[in-house]
Formats: C-alpha cells, sequence, structure tokens
C-alpha cells in the first residue's frame, strides 16, 4: 500500500490536494517464504514512486500495516491522509509471477486504473512491470515528471535474477531490526547480491548501510568494518553517482563513522533532490541536525517525516525524543509516546523512555513504575534489555529501593547496559547501590569489579568516550581521586557537546557525578548548572529524586539552581 500526495517541501502539482496513495501487497502464493519476496516488490515500486517529486507517497512502515487489513479503502485513505489507494497481489509459482494492482480514490472508493500483469519470472519482468505501474500510476493521476525521473523508470539495477532475490532477502532483514542477528543476515544477503552481479550499484548502497549500522550501535566498532562501509558505498556510487540510496549510505558513512554532520548533510540533501519523499532521508538530516545542536530544525524534518508516515512507530518517536529528551516540550512529548505506543504496544524501548519522561518531566516514581509494569504486563523483557532493565534500576535507586535493584541487576546474563547513549557494567550500579545504603565493603568490591569490566573493554576500544565516564565513577568509589577526575574529562573531550550535542551532554553529566563523589562540589555545580541552561533531559524533578546527588542537596548553589530551572 503506498500513499500519494503534494510532496514536501514543493507545492502540489496535482489538481487535487491533498493527494496520497497507499500501495497495499499481498502474498498470494500462500507461502510465508515467499513473504520476502512481496515485501521486497512493495518496497521497490514505494521507492519509485518516492522518487517523483510531484507525488507524496506514505512510508513503507506505515502502509504495511493494511497488508492484512478488513479497513476498507477510505478508512485507509482517512487513516493515512491519502487521497488514493494503490492495492496489489504478487504470487509466485514456478517459473512465472502474477502481479495484480488497481488504483482506487479513497474517497469515492472508485478505481481509478486496475492491470495484471503475468509474466515469466525473471528480472526484466519483475522490474519492467514496477516500472511500468509507477508510470501508469502517475499517468492516472495526471502527475508531472521530469525527464531526469522519465530517464530513471528504464533503469535496470540488475539482470540477475538470483541477485536480485538475494537483494530482498537483505531488504527483508534490514528492516525487520536493529538487533546485530538481523543485521549480520542483511549484510551476508547484500554480500551475496555483489557478488552474483558486481554492478549492482544498488545492493552495494544497501551493504555500506548495514556496516554503518553495525558501527553506530556498538555492535563492531573496528576500523575494518567503517572500511567495508567506505568501500561498498565507493563501489555503487562508481556505478551510479546519482544513486540516491547510495548519496544516503554515504551520508551515514559520514555521519555514524565520523561524525562528520557538513558532509553527511551535503549527501543526504543531494539524496532528498534525487528522492524527495522518502522518510529515510529527513530522517537522516534530523538526526545530524539533532546532532549539531540544531534541535527545532531537525524537529521540524521529524515533523515532515511523520507527515509522509504518520503511522511509522519509529519517525513519531524521533519527534517524542527530540520533545522530551531535549527542548523539554514534557506535553508533546508524551502525547507522542502515547501514540507510538498506540501503534507498536511491543516496542520495548518506548515504554523505557516513557518511564523516564515521567522522572525527568515531574518526577513521579509512581508513574515511572506504571510505564514499566505496563511492558511487563505484556510479556516484556526487561532482564538484559538495554533500556527496560537499565529504567527498573533507576527507579528502584531513585526509589531508594536498593534491595530491589541490587536483585533486578543480579538477574539476566549482560554484564552491562550496553546502548550508544552508555557501558554501564551492573557491577556499577550495584556499588552505586551498596555506596547508598551505606555498605563500604560490598560497594567496594563492586566497584572494584566494575573497573575490571571498563579496563578491558577500553583495551577493545580505547577511543569509545562511553567507557571512560563509567571508569571515573568506578574510580572515584575506589577512592582514586585523580584518576576518576582524569577519566571523566577524558570522556568529554573525546565526545564534547560540540561534537555531539546530544551524546556529548552524558559524558558532562558522568563528569559532574565524579566531581560530586570526590568532594569537588562546586566544579560538579559549574557542570550541572551548564547541563539545566541547555536543551537536554537533565531536569530540576530528576535532581530532586536521584539520590547519587545527595551530597549536594545542602549546597547553597544546588538549592539555588532549584529555584531557578524549577
Amino acid at each position: 500500500m503506498a500513499t500519494i500526495g503534494p510532496q514536501y517541501p514543493s507545492k502540489a502539482l496535482l489538481r487535487m490536494a491533498p493527494l496520497s496513495s497507499a500501495w497495499d501487497c499481498i502474498n498470494r502464493s500462500g507461502l510465508e517464504e515467499d513473504e520476502y519476496f512481496t515485501d521486497g516488490i512493495h518496497d521497490e515500486i514505494l521507492t519509485l514512486l518516492s522518487k517523483i517529486s510531484s507525488l507524496s507517497v506514505r512510508g513503507r512502515t506505515s502502509v504495511m500495516q493494511y497488508r492484512d487489513t478488513d479497513k476498507n479503502v477510505r478508512q485507509i485513505g482517512e487513516e493515512l491522509n491519502a487521497r488514493y489507494v494503490l492495492e496489489g497481489g504478487v504470487q509466485r509459482a514456478g517459473g512465472t509471477v502474477r502481479i495484480n494492482l488497481q488504483l482506487l480514490d479513497a474517497e469515492s472508493d472508485e478505481h481509478v486504473w486496475a492491470e495484471t500483469y503475468d509474466r515469466p519470472l525473471t528480472v526484466e519482468n519483475l522490474l519492467g512491470v514496477q516500472s511500468e505501474v509507477a508510470r501508469r500510476v502517475t499517468e492516472a493521476l495526471e502527475a508531472t515528471l521530469t525527464e531526469e525521473e522519465t530517464a530513471r523508470f528504464g533503469q535496470m539495477p540488475t539482470d540477475n535474477l538470483e541477485a536480485y532475490d538475494y537483494y530482498l532477502q537483505g531488504l527483508e532483514f534490514m528492516w525487520r531490526s536493529f538487533l546485530e542477528r538481523d543485521i549480520l543476515v542483511a549484510v551476508r544477503m547484500f554480500e551475496n547480491a555483489t557478488q552474483l552481479d558486481s554492478s549492482f550499484a544498488l545492493a552495494y548502497a544497501k551493504l555500506s548501510l548495514v556496516h554503518s549500522r553495525m558501527y553506530w550501535y556498538h555492535l563492531d566498532r573496528s576500523e575494518e568494518r567503517l572500511e567495508r562501509a567506505k568501500q561498498a558505498v565507493d563501489r555503487s556510487l562508481d556505478l551510479d553517482s546519482y544513486l540516491p540510496e547510495a548519496r544516503l549510505a554515504l551520508g551515514y558513512y559520514y555521519y555514524h563513522g565520523h561524525l562528520d554532520y557538513d558532509r553527511a548533510l551535503q549527501e543526504f540533501e543531494a539524496a532528498l533532490t534525487w528522492q524527495p519523499g522518502s522518510v529515510e532521508i529527513l530522517q537522516g538530516i534530523g538526526a545530524v541536525e539533532r546532532r549539531r545542536g540544531n534541535f527545532r530544525v531537525a524537529l521540524t524534518h521529524f515533523q515532515n517525516a511523520v507527515e509522509l508516515s504518520p503511522r511509522d512507530p519509529m519517525v513519531i518517536a524521533d519527534v517524542a525524543e527530540t520533545q522530551g529528551r531535549l527542548l523539554r516540550n514534557y506535553t508533546e512529548a508524551e502525547r507522542h509516546y502515547n501514540r507510538v505506543l498506540a501503534l507498536a504496544p511491543d516496542l520495548t524501548a518506548i515504554h523505557g523512555l516513557n518511564a523516564w519522561l515521567s522522572i525527568v518531566s515531574v518526577g513521579s516514581i509512581t508513574e515511572a513504575r506504571a510505564a514499566l509494569e505496563e511492558a511487563a504486563d505484556r510479556g516484556l523483557d526487561s532482564v538484559d534489555n538495554p533500556f527496560l532493565g537499565y529504567a527498573w534500576v533507576l527507579v528502584d535507586i531513585f526509589d531508594r529501593e536498593y534491595e530491589a535493584a541490587l536483585t533486578r541487576l543480579s538477574s539476566g546474563s549482560a554484564v552491562a547496559f550496553n546502548n550508544q547513549w552508555h557501558y554501564i557494567p551492573k557491577a556499577l550500579l550495584a556499588a552505586q547501590a551498596y555506596d547508598l545504603m551505606n555498605n563500604p565493603e560490598l560497594a567496594r568490591l563492586h566497584y572494584d569489579s566494575a573497573a575490571a569490566v571498563l579496563e578491558a573493554r577500553l583495551r577493545e576500544a580505547p577511543e569509545d568516550s562511553r567507557l571512560f565516564g563509567a571508569l571515573g565513577v568506578a574510580h572515584a568509589g575506589l577512592g582514586r581521586l585523580e584518576d576518576a577526575v582524569r577519566e571523566g574529562e577524558r570522556g568529554v573531550d573525546l565526545l564534547p557537546v560540540s561534537k555531539d550535542a546530544w551524546r556529548g551532554l552524558f559524558r558532562v553529566e558522568e563528569l559532574a557525578l565524579i566531581l560530586t563523589l570526590t568532594g569537588q562540589h562546586d566544579a560538579a555545580i559549574d557542570r550541572i548548572e551548564f547541563l539545566l541552561s541547555v536543551p537536554g533531559d537533565m531536569s530540576v524533578a530528576r535532581l530532586r529524586l536521584d539520590p547519587r546527588w545527595d551530597r549536594l542537596r545542602d549546597h547553597p548553589r544546588f538549592q539555588a539552581l532549584l529555584e531557578k530551572y524549577e
């Protein structure tokens, strides 16, 4: 299902607005193993339509929700703000494929156009049908095509059916999740595609993208991984320098691999020129602007992405995080988190983020626990999950229920809560809990254990800023005061706010905690004042709750800060 309408940022070139269309593709072979094939054909037609500047095509994630729906076309059109709905089915049998399609007016439920394609199963036929469908849709909607758009309709990314099949399988796993197991399968599928066809530019672009994803999510931070991402995108651009998917991949290489925001934006903006209806590209631009500290600019791009994909939980989550964790627009953040959970109630991380919002906005332990218990009621695992597990432990600590926090920390197999923001050994949180319980012997034992884990990690990743702040806290707990401050400052130096306006804030907060633990309270308050004065998720409500700041409570400057930023 696809949606077509006036494309942001240009005015509608069509006579009726908002002009939108949805492409709903059903697997009619009855075989589960053919789902990737059906979904892949669906994605490729969506992508073709999204490259037409006079159309606005609703995003993949939003429209895929209607694959097995019993909702009528009018309901779908209303929910997606879509004037037209393109429905279709794919049936693959032996050496043939049947693709049947119909374009419907969502307001009147009338057929605008319909066609059935029976073809021998070849790449030329599959891609030819996709191009013909895109052409017929634009003709039916009286859309305007540029010369470049018309020329690209006839291009063949590959003539190898097996390579194309591997490519479609790669798309399936690339979209499935950000888990390492799925990304690695996507890597293998795209590699298979490029080995079978060394001129398959599109497959090289996707291969680069998943390599960069491995690096960004700390699944493999090796230089080899980055080099593989660069080699793949370079090969893609050598084959087709105007391919928007390649420009998107190169943008993510510079963003995820080097935090080179200027180069990343240059590539994203080039990609958007050639694919103006891409949700992914708008997200990329928003993400980079967020790292540069241009939070309201970032929010605008995320909001535009939501217009294109109004039922995509992750796009809506970008808006929620920007509103709540940076701009402190807590009411808007709550509204968007609730919207995400209404669409995807099993999205584990959002329950954790919703709980965190209750802490930073109003300091409500009760509301935070309710959000986490909702996740538990849905059977979502919180033992090793980096969002839910960490949130549960922090809520227990903020509630001064230290025994409960220790019980949670003793469960599960993970050594640390590991995500792009933090690497926090469970032993470090246990040490802090024992410290707050006034049990210095057990606190020291766990600080020592945490330090050993972090030092081992640093030998493998000596430039990982996340590790220095955590190690500084561990060394402060062990009484190694000079080492602690030096490590906290090293974390800030490796990822200053000027380099990453979001993640850099966490390094400053870690240094503030280290300075608090080492008795340098004025210096700690200086950092806290900075964190309160800039966009971020440090808040007075959180400071009032968190017992790790108890050593500062009687300091006049600390009390004045709480009053100033209340």
